[in-house]
């Protein structure tokens, strides 16, 4: 399972937005918050969030949780 999170300048946002996560399969995985003033928060199956400054560092902790729970042999949400 891997997905991208979407780009987000929050320059333009003015209050606070979210967008929902879906795997390639389209499966619901977690939503995505961003606001200026707010940074970006992930929520992941539920269980897992971060907060973060930049879209790099939101993308590399979907990354982390995805290795975690692949050797698991999760594919769909917990």
């Amino acid at each position: 399972m891997q997905f991208k999170l979407p780009e987000t300048d929050l320059k333009s946002t003015q209050s606070l937005a979210s967008i929902d996560l879906k795997d390639a399969t389209g499966q619901h995985v977690g939503q995505y918050f961003f606001g200026k003033g707010h940074g970006r928060t992930v929520f992941l199956f539920g269980k897992y969030k971060g907060t973060f400054k930049t879209h790099a560092e939101c993308q590399a902790f979907a990354d982390g949780v995805l290795a975690v729970l692949s050797p698991q042999g999760i594919t769909r949400l917990p």
